[in-house]
């Protein structure tokens, strides 16, 4: 799975302009006090000017507008919000003021809001070039791709040597599924800042959603050689082509250091723990899993993820507990709901009556009705085996599933010495689909083993 930031590049980059210099000191004195480095002493140099009786108007409208970039800049969005709104109201005609408001209410999430001030601030400047990229930015993530790249294509076409613009209408065209449009405009940002480590970040995970790892390492690689920061990107794309080449190490190594720059990044702790179950480290992979879930606790399939790993593992009553969240939020998901019940139930609790209410609408024609059935005794072993054979399943889940969950079965009716032939069974012939029930079965055995 790729990764791209959650956010597009436009408000921050162009913020990063403003604080450089869009905004020129009226004076010697507003340079002295009140102009980047953004700390509390050029907030309090801002604070001074504004409050002095003897400052003139446009002085002190332009040391108000300062002192909000900088209250922005630290996080202080109410205060930054009053400074541009104060700003507007001495300069009303400020195509700057609505722009830097509309950054402001973005950074809150007010989206509208933030739309009206872009579009005014367009009103009042048609050729402010930030304003329009800042616009396409929002309709990008509001899923208005059309409207996202017109405002892209103006932007670019007022500003045509600035890379981050580039940036970011290649993003909205990866998003929009233009993959060859966006490593175009990637390429193109690369051709005007050499070193731009996220156009190649970006060109780099485009490549990769193409099923060109080649290209996409050269990406990756180059990023992470030109820089020592904002790494994350790079580092994710080069795991995601570890693991799928099978370097397993190597993948979570460069995960690992994908979460030291994005420690928010869901996928990486996902994809993290799928590393360690490739290696067979299911244990291992239940802390990423947890880890994932305290970002996204109400996603389904990593508790799917985390519910296989606590069975294999032997932790039951967790893996129950999982398997119940799967259960009601995917309940398209009949496995689950038998998984369940021997979680439960090789955790002691024996109770068949929630296995039953939720198997009531399964498919009785289709897997894995027969053995459901047998663990509600509705259906002896031999009845089950000829429905199995009627069912003529193509792929190897037949004799995987018949062995696994009748292996089961028997632990669950604490019948360890019967079970151990279907679970050996499992071990050997469960492949593909069924690579959950054959290091389930494998790990089984090794406990038995161990308690003998």
């Amino acid at each position: 799975m790729s990764y791209f930031p959650s956010r597009m590049l436009a408000v921050a980059a162009t913020i990063t302009v403003v604080l450089c210099g869009t905004l020129l000191p009226a004076s010697a004195e507003m340079s002295a006090k009140c102009r980047p480095p953004i700390n509390e002493r050029m907030i309090a140099g801002c604070t001074e000017i504004i409050d002095d009786a003897a400052t003139a108007p446009a002085e002190r409208a332009e040391a108000m507008s300062y002192r909000g970039a900088a209250q922005m800049s630290r996080g202080n969005l109410e205060r930054a919000l009053a400074d541009f709104s104060a700003f507007i109201a001495m300069s009303p005609d400020s195509a700057h003021g609505y722009y830097l408001r509309a950054t402001a209410h973005e950074k809150q999430d007010n989206h509208e809001l933030a739309l009206a001030d872009y579009d005014k601030s367009i009103a009042l400047n048609p050729n402010y070039p930030f304003a329009y990229a800042a616009r396409g930015a929002i309709y990008a993530a509001k899923g208005d791709f059309d409207r996202a790249l017109k405002n892209h294509d103006e932007a670019i076409r007022l500003k045509p040597e600035l890379a981050a613009l580039y940036n970011n209408r290649g993003l909205v065209r990866r998003n929009s599924g233009d993959m060859k449009g966006a490593i175009a405009d990637f390429s193109t940002a690369i051709r005007l800042d050499p070193k731009n480590t996220l156009a190649l970040g970006f060109r780099g995970n485009a490549y990769l959603s193409r099923n060109d790892s080649g290209h996409a390492l050269a990406d990756f690689e180059a990023a992470l050689r030109l820089s020592t920061t904002n790494q994350d990107m790079a580092y994710y794309g080069r795991a995601e082509i570890k693991l799928e080449r099978g370097d397993n190490d190597g993948a979570i190594a460069d995960y690992s250091k994908a979460l030291e720059f994005a420690p928010d990044m869901v996928d990486a702790y996902i994809n993290r723990g799928v590393a360690f179950v490739r290696k067979g480290d299911y244990a291992a992979s239940i802390p990423n899993y947890d880890a994932a879930l305290k970002l996204t606790p109400n996603d389904p399939a990593i508790r799917n993820r985390r519910s296989h790993a606590y069975f294999i593992t032997g932790h039951f009553a967790e893996a129950a507990e999982d398997f119940g969240d799967v259960v009601e939020k995917s309940p398209e998901y009949g496995l689950a709901k038998l998984l369940r019940y021997i979680a439960r139930a090789r955790s002691g609790d024996y109770d068949l009556g929630e296995l039953k209410r939720n198997t009531e609408t399964l498919d009785r024609t289709g897997w894995p009705w027969p053995m459901v059935a047998v663990y509600l005794g509705q259906m002896t072993r031999d009845e089950m085996l000829a429905k199995m054979k009627n069912m003529r399943l193509e792929d190897d889940f037949g004799p995987c599933g018949v062995s696994f969950y009748l292996g089961q079965y028997l632990m669950v009716k604490r019948k360890p010495q019967e079970a151990l032939p279907y679970l050996k069974q499992a071990a050997e012939v469960c492949r593909g689909d069924g690579e959950f029930e054959r290091d389930a079965a494998r790990n089984e055995l090794k406990r038995q083993q161990a308690s003998n």
